[in-house]
């Protein structure tokens, strides 16, 4: 993770000491895990609200933050007392709340912001399924779909542009620290003309052009999307191309990357976007496929992304899959999973070539 500037600080030894989780009672333990939602949801109206920029100047009372804010200052100094206690911001003995070196990630003008992301998860149209996720367990279906009467939540966020532009500052939050990482640790020199599929305004695929001088690329998403592509800098050594990989994508390619878009969707869906990648490709042995996603770890190892599986099954409909999932989707597409190359958790670049 990106570090951030350095914070504002309360008064010295006034810093959260929450109790090592693993050393209490299994009772409390439990309970602990059932109650999340309180800091989840608490650190969205923190974010929401913006607090952490509030606070960019120095510590402030509630009321003062209430003031700014809009809000009722009792209710919002219940809510900062709370998620204090877990190191989210912190509180002194005059009672104003300062900056802590968690509640930084909060601010949304800092490297590795996370404000857009905590928003996402928090807002009503991706926290309301969680009250249903049983229907999802018994049904195998995204609830969120029913809730809404949507074919999926790609159409609800077109039917609602808030809601979408959430969504997008939400990725660009949770994929800005990756972007860097994969150019570093992938050797992109010779890729030569690269791929992006779904790759949204061109982040990652400018981050390619400008640390390989000599590579060219096709950026290839939605048209509503393409027209904002941050790419400009590039010339024609970038080229914009709108559709749906669900019809087709761009040939002449001689890396593919897909970024962030297979765990969208089902197992199905992800074979015929794959193949038709494996068409563009052709007889081309030497063309790369680069995937970059998560990988679950195996049996009860902690990860990021057995838990994002649970997001994705609950809204979205698509999965998070393990090493063997993933070379079995491969090996459907005609495709061999040659090599995984660790980045930035939770996200792993899994390396495709033709089989």
């Amino acid at each position: 993770m990106t570090q951030v500037q350095e914070t504002n600080s309360v008064n010295e030894g006034l810093v959260a000491d929450p109790p090592d989780t693993a050393l209490l009672p299994e009772s409390a333990q439990i309970l602990l895990m059932a109650t999340s939602k309180w800091v989840s949801q608490s650190l969205y109206v923190a974010a929401k609200l913006g607090i952490a920029d509030v606070l960019a100047d120095g510590p402030r009372t509630p009321a003062e933050l209430a003031e700014a804010t809009g809000t009722h200052a009792r209710s919002l100094h219940r809510i900062l007392r709370a998620i204090a206690s877990v190191g989210v911001f912190a509180e002194d003995t005059d009672g104003r709340f300062g900056q802590t070196p968690l509640s930084e990630f909060l601010r949304a003008d800092v490297p590795g912001s996370l404000r857009q992301a905590v928003i996402f998860f928090g807002e009503d149209f991706t926290w309301r399924p969680y009250g249903r996720i049983l229907d999802t367990v018994r049904t195998g279906a995204p609830v969120f779909n029913k809730l809404n009467d949507v074919p999926d939540m790609f159409a609800y966020m077109a039917k609602n542009p808030e809601s979408q532009e959430i969504f997008d500052g939400a990725m660009l939050a949770l994929s800005g620290d990756s972007i860097s990482d994969i150019t570093e640790r992938y050797d992109f020199a010779a890729a030569g003309k690269v791929v992006d599929i779904g790759g949204g305004q061109g982040f990652l695929v400018s981050e390619i052009l400008r640390a390989n001088p000599d590579t060219t690329a096709i950026l290839f998403d939605q048209q509503s999307v393409v027209d904002g592509a941050v790419t400009g800098e590039f010339g024609d050594r970038v080229e914009l191309v709108a559709g749906s990989f669900f019809e087709t994508v761009p040939g002449g390619g001689d890396t593919y990357i897909l970024k962030s878009v297979l765990h969208d969707w089902n197992d199905d869906q992800c074979a015929d976007i794959l193949g038709r990648v494996r068409k563009a490709i052709g007889d081309r042995a030497d063309a790369r496929l680069l995937i970059i996603e998560a990988v679950v770890p195996p049996l009860n190892a902690w990860g990021f992304a057995k838990f994002m599986d649970v997001e994705m099954m609950v809204n979205v409909g698509g999965v998070e899959r393990t090493e063997a999932e993933w070379r079995d989707l491969f090996a459907r597409a005609g495709f061999v999973l040659s090599d995984i190359v660790d980045i930035n958790p939770p996200n792993s670049i899994l390396v495709g070539r033709p089989a």
